[in-house]
């Protein structure tokens, strides 16, 4: 049987004074993921009510590509950004179509 693909929804919230780093390490991890050949889809969306906040929602192809993005030279500097520009934990579902 071959592994579904998953579904990824991440929600962030920035401390204000860190959108402009927070931004910039979303972009060039939102562009090299698209490239990965086990990604699906990739997206990042500003909350157009609350601008600290940012939803990540992307598709793998498994589980198991999701865990090999998370040891990516682009997730790492991200994860590394968000070390000290998030106002609070991260918050991630992990989701299979039904």
């Amino acid at each position: 049987m071959t592994e579904q693909p998953i579904t990824v929804i991440a929600t962030i919230r920035v401390r204000p004074g860190h959108e402009k780093a927070a931004l910039a390490a979303i972009h060039d991890c939102v562009k090299a993921s698209r490239l990965e050949k086990t990604n699906i889809s990739y997206q990042c969306h500003r909350d157009v009510s609350d601008p600290e906040v940012f939803v990540f929602v992307e598709r793998w192809a498994s589980p198991d590509a999701l865990a090999e993005h998370e040891t990516t030279p682009h997730f790492r500097a991200m994860a590394d950004v968000f070390k000290t520009a998030l106002a609070e934990p991260l918050h991630v579902r992990i989701t299979r179509e039904i």
